[in-house]
């Protein structure tokens, strides 16, 4: 029987510092808005906001394109207020970018002072003709998917009704800062291109002209349950369906997606479109079944978010038939919770949202052989001298450039290639 802790569940130890393994509302918000093409984003904070906000964005692999800002807020402002200096920021963003949309993200000190940060946007909206929104992202005031989530809702605002085009799409849910995401949009790409389906906009990997066109989409894919609220908001304001789908790592998981996309715009799978998948996938497998061999009921731990850590370990149980002795959330979303209540038995233990501490001690009982995670398990797997596949965000000491994908058809064969790679090499760095 599965195991499953959810936060509260998790004791803390006497003299331990809580260290959750989710960011706070400001990197799910900034991350959302990253995405928008042509846009802005404005920290309004103290300086460690910001530093925090730029470095993950500018260690990743978007360095060409990083739009983040401060607001010059600094420790004498928790005095007298820093309106002014936003209000300023405000008008050299636009000075000097030309952007469509300026957001100014409300960190912990301001809202904590009171601000009016909705007074300066609306005094500046006067003398700068770009959309200008703001958020409240206060650390405190929730974790980073709720601020993706707000994010999110907050640009349907901007949507205007059009004429709906049957066979596009809107992929909502999609993060552009993930590892291989731009490969991986391209095979998703290519999937719905098979069934005739065409991608309308994406929320967010568009510009602030396609977004308001979202409208135009005849269906809402959300990747994983990420970005949920903005579909149903969509559906109620437009009336637009939406159909929630696996994040399309392995076989299977692509092969439901197909099918729940093309049942969403009522049409039939291209059976011999993913039949000629499946031959090109085994013909490459065959190659290295041996290897296969060697890593059957490997134990291995998954550490990612809700909208891809699930759908991930699905296909190492059900594909590799790896062991995934723990499967540890890092950031849930709206169906989270839903997704334990399945009888899947695809993972042992699963941890909601945990203290780091605990989630380490959990994964060092289990006899873990290799980690799928993000660079901030780096050290785990250095202490148990395995492996660290880094697959979720942020990867910081890793980079990705090209165009070869780990979700879709093609990143079946690709993901099990990188895997017996990295135990054959037990690829770790110090």
């Amino acid at each position: 029987m599965n195991e499953i802790f959810d936060p509260e569940e998790l004791k803390i130890r006497d003299g331990l510092v809580y260290d959750p393994t989710q960011d706070c509302k400001l990197v799910g918000a900034a991350r959302a808005l990253s995405g928008v093409k042509a846009a802005v984003t404005i920290v309004h904070g103290r300086p460690g906001c910001h530093c925090g906000i730029l470095l993950l964005r500018a260690l990743g692999s978007n360095q060409n394109d990083i739009r983040i800002v401060s607001s010059g807020f600094r420790a004498q402002d928790m005095v007298y207020g820093a309106e002014g200096r936003l209000a300023g920021t405000i008008r050299l963003c636009y000075n000097n970018f030309k952007p469509s949309l300026i957001a100014a993200l409300n960190c912990s000190a301001p809202v904590i002072m009171g601000d009016d940060v909705e007074g300066v946007v609306h005094a500046m909206k006067e003398e700068i003709p770009a959309e200008i929104i703001t958020l409240s992202t206060g650390g405190y005031e929730g974790p980073a998917w709720i601020g993706y989530e707000e994010a999110l809702a907050e640009l349907t605002r901007y949507m205007v009704l059009g004429e709906t085009e049957s066979g596009k799409v809107n992929l909502i849910g999609f993060k552009q800062d993930d590892v291989k995401a731009y490969a991986d949009l391209l095979e998703i790409e290519r999937m719905l291109s098979s069934q005739g389906i065409n991608i309308n906009s994406v929320l967010t990997n568009s510009s602030f002209e396609e977004l308001k066109n979202a409208p135009k989409a005849s269906l809402n894919v959300v990747l994983g349950g990420d970005g949920l609220e903005s579909a149903k908001i969509m559906h109620e304001k437009f009336g637009m369906p939406y159909v929630i789908t696996p994040y399309p790592f392995g076989l299977d998981n692509s092969i439901e997606f197909l099918e729940s996309v093309t049942k969403g715009l009522s049409r039939e799978v291209n059976e011999e479109f993913i039949a000629a998948e499946k031959d090109r996938i085994k013909e490459r497998i065959e190659r290295i079944f041996l290897f296969l061999q060697g890593i059957y009921d490997m134990s291995v731990a998954v550490v990612g978010d809700g909208g891809r850590a699930y759908d991930l370990a699905k296909f190492l149980s059900d594909e590799l038939c790896l062991n995934v002795k723990v499967l540890a959330i890092t950031s849930r979303n709206h169906i989270s919770l839903d997704k334990t209540k399945t009888n899947d038995d695809y993972f042992e233990t699963l941890l909601i949202e945990p203290d780091r501490f605990e989630m380490n001690k959990v994964i060092k009982s289990k006899g873990v052989e290799m980690i799928f995670g993000s660079s901030m398990e780096k050290k785990l797997a250095w202490e148990l001298g395995v492996p660290l596949f880094r697959i979720f965000y942020p990867v910081i000491d890793e980079v990705s450039i090209s165009d070869v994908p780990y979700a879709g058809f093609t990143g079946t064969t690709h993901l099990t290639e990188r895997i017996i790679n990295s135990v054959i090499n037990n690829y770790i760095e110090v």
